[in-house]
């Protein structure tokens, strides 16, 4: 029963970190492998769960992201379609045990990005246009969330 507590918090608040931020996956993933769930199957069913949520909120969010000069959004959903494909196959070609000894480097190097993201790029205000890659990023971390998680 406690189990059950602590996904149903971990899901609730993966579910406002993504709609805000992005990054829920840092939540269900520690949360779902603390219930005794092997690292691989936890990496699948946390990207699974966001899923819907990550549509969602990649939709609402449209107006606000702009592509980054030359592509298209059919082309970048094309590569993260391509992206996550191959990340899943990687996924499932690799050993759980050896998996459960990337994920803890795998989101470091996510932390890293994030955080590099977060305090290092220019701020809207100061560029005075829209954020040019956004949707590329948004791509990224929505439809190629699989490419990651196979990565992680």
């Amino acid at each position: 029963m406690t189990a059950l507590i602590v996904l149903f918090i971990a899901a609730m608040w993966a579910g406002v970190q993504n709609a805000l931020a992005g990054g829920g996956a840092f939540i269900t993933l520690p949360s779902l492998m603390l219930t005794g769930m092997d690292a691989r199957a936890a990496n699948i069913t946390s990207t699974v769960a966001l899923f819907p949520a990550q549509l969602v909120t990649g939709f609402t969010g449209r107006a606000d992201a702009g592509s980054p000069t030359g592509l298209t959004m059919r082309t970048l959903f094309v590569i993260s379609l391509i992206g996550g494909g191959l990340g899943a196959l990687i996924l499932l070609a690799t050993p759980p045990s050896i998996f459960a000894h990337l994920v803890p480097w795998l989101v470091l190097f996510a932390t890293a990005l994030f955080a590099w993201g977060s305090f290092f790029r220019q701020t809207r205000a100061a560029a005075n246009q829209r954020p040019e890659g956004a949707s590329a990023c948004s791509a990224y971390f929505v439809n190629g969330q699989p490419l990651l998680a196979a990565v992680r």
